[in-house]
């Protein structure tokens, strides 16, 4: 395999490794340990790591197949220890997810008179508590579907080199 897909796919897994964290951490009591930036960040890098994969995927002509049933196939056709990787990542994180609850209903505020959630304007005055749960509860969320991506993103190149290795040998 060629270093820039072995780089590629360890980018994939690092980075998923580390937003599964973040959501690890979001489910601890007490305030959040995951600075918002940070969680935010992580998110952004989704953006050119799996874009990046989906090139890689339409160059060797994989992308044509994602509407029919080979794609699942695919990606089911990669080495054994990253789909075992990618996998736990992705349960891992569902479950924390699902264990974390749904989001509050509106997005947490600070001002100086106190603490609220914002729901499209109505502002609610909630405890330090809420405020915290939302703050993690929101990170969970966005950290959670970038460890989706990040998986994803490692399994498509993987895929992408496999379809790549076919067409060279025919």
């Amino acid at each position: 395999m060629p270093a820039s897909y072995k780089v590629h796919i360890g980018v994939s897994l690092f980075l998923a490794g580390l937003t599964a964290i973040a959501v690890i951490l979001t489910l601890l009591p007490g305030s959040p340990v995951v600075p918002a930036a940070a969680a935010f960040t992580l998110f952004g890098l989704a953006f050119p790591v799996f874009g990046s994969a989906m090139l890689r995927c339409y160059r060797t002509g994989i992308l044509t197949l994602i509407q029919g049933p080979q794609f699942p196939l695919l990606l089911w056709h990669t080495p054994r220890w990253l789909r075992a990787a990618a996998g736990s990542l992705a349960v891992g994180v569902v479950l924390c997810v699902v264990v974390g609850g749904v989001p509050a209903s509106g997005q947490p505020e600070r001002t100086a008179g106190g603490y609220y959630l914002n729901n499209h304007g109505d502002l609610q005055p909630v405890s330090r508590a809420t405020y915290e749960s939302a703050l993690k509860s929101r990170t969970r969320w966005f950290d959670a579907g970038a460890t989706l991506f990040f998986a994803v993103s490692a399994l498509m190149v993987a895929a992408a080199h496999r379809a790549e290795e076919e067409a060279l040998d025919t």
